[in-house]
């Protein structure tokens, strides 16, 4: 049960984030209401590689097993050229999870387990939120009102709450789209997760149990009409290796999104916060974005539980002073990498292949994560 003082929370959004905070909150006693847009649970999305510190806080919240049981640990993560070559390998550890592969939809069905399923209107969305002298009050779609003492923005790139609520951020779209496809196949892949580098594209790929996981990032001068997968085999054939053959083992049509960057001069008002995507979405090459979301839940949670009654803005300007740097030092490692992956120049690929080749930049980046862990 609730205590008096705590926080009455709106979480507009039921993704990793949302779902990540409103299990923290439901471990202080606290029970948030979590509104999501979508009419159901949609089974589609990327392919995730969570690093140890996402991984973390999904041993914290006690959903660490349910996530593995519906991925895999892969054996070791190596890098290979268009067409193939291997140009770098290493090991991970055989004795703890530090990457796990895993598809956006089963990460997200592990969350839910922690989080009531009373706790959750669907199909709902914010139509006005207006902050009060004494809290936030808010309209919704489905004609009903509410007050709150803070409301969460944990709905994505195309944040409601932060349309609503915030003026000084800007949302970038990327010459750059992404496909992932999901689905059995007995092409042999390998027990590690593959990044394969072509010519202005990049394609991951890990193996799930009997699944494969397929994606393909790549730049285009004209966004294709989606699904694209004409596009996509065009792509799959020009960076090669198994690509190619693991489109021939479905007929499944791909998950297709452009690829979106949102930056924030400021992610809180006294009332107000934004978290994971709606805050700072950014380029998935990183493989960071649900890392990155699931730790500023557990910041956020934080902060909250140290409130005083009716005085939430400090919390949440300490919650975003504790989570600046880290997401600012992502986002430029991610563009740096953005920068190296997706060359179109054939010399620039060679040179750069060969960088990689004779230099241990897999081995110290794994040396960081099990540092960090």
């Amino acid at each position: 049960m609730s205590r008096p003082a705590d926080p009455d929370v709106l979480v507009v959004g039921g993704g990793i984030a949302g779902l990540g905070l409103a299990a923290y909150l439901r471990r202080q006693g606290v029970r948030p209401t979590v509104v999501e847009q979508a009419p159901d649970w949609r089974g589609s999305g990327y392919g995730i590689g969570l690093w140890s510190g996402g991984l973390s806080v999904l041993d914290d919240l006690g959903v660490l097993d349910a996530a593995r049981q519906r991925g895999a640990d892969p054996d070791g993560f190596e890098i290979r050229a268009a067409g193939g070559d291997r140009l770098a390998r290493t090991d991970l550890p055989a004795d703890r999870t530090l990457l796990l592969a895993v598809h956006r939809a089963d990460l997200h069905a592990a969350l839910r387990e922690a989080v009531p399923e009373p706790w959750i209107r669907m199909d709902t969305t914010p139509t006005r939120i207006e902050p009060t002298a004494g809290g936030v009050d808010v309209e919704f779609d489905d004609g009903t009102t509410g007050a709150f003492d803070v409301v969460v923005g944990a709905d994505g790139v195309h944040s409601t709450v932060r349309d609503a609520c915030f003026d000084d951020w800007t949302r970038r779209a990327r010459d750059t789209y992404v496909w992932s496809l999901w689905a059995e196949q007995d092409v042999d892949v390998g027990r590690d997760m593959v990044s394969v580098w072509g010519p202005g594209s990049e394609g991951f790929v890990a193996r799930v149990g009997d699944r494969v996981g397929l994606n393909l990032a790549a730049r285009l001068d004209h966004p294709p009409e989606p699904p694209a997968r004409a596009e996509l085999r065009r792509q799959a054939d020009r960076v090669g290796w198994r690509l190619p053959a693991l489109l021939e083992g479905t007929d499944d049509d791909p998950f297709f999104d452009r690829v979106r960057e949102v930056s924030c001069e400021c992610w809180h008002t006294d009332r107000v916060v934004l978290v994971g995507d709606a805050a700072h979405a950014i380029h998935p090459i990183s493989g960071m974005g649900a890392s990155l979301a699931l730790r500023d839940a557990r910041a956020l949670a934080g902060e909250l539980a140290t409130a005083r009654p009716g005085r939430v803005g400090p919390a949440l300007a300490r919650y975003e002073t504790r989570r600046r740097d880290e997401v600012t030092r992502v986002k430029r490692q991610a563009a740096f990498e953005a920068a190296v992956t997706f060359l179109e120049s054939a010399p620039l690929r060679r040179l750069r292949n060969g960088i990689v080749r004779h230099t241990p930049l897999l081995e110290l980046f794994v040396k960081r994560e099990l540092a960090d862990s």
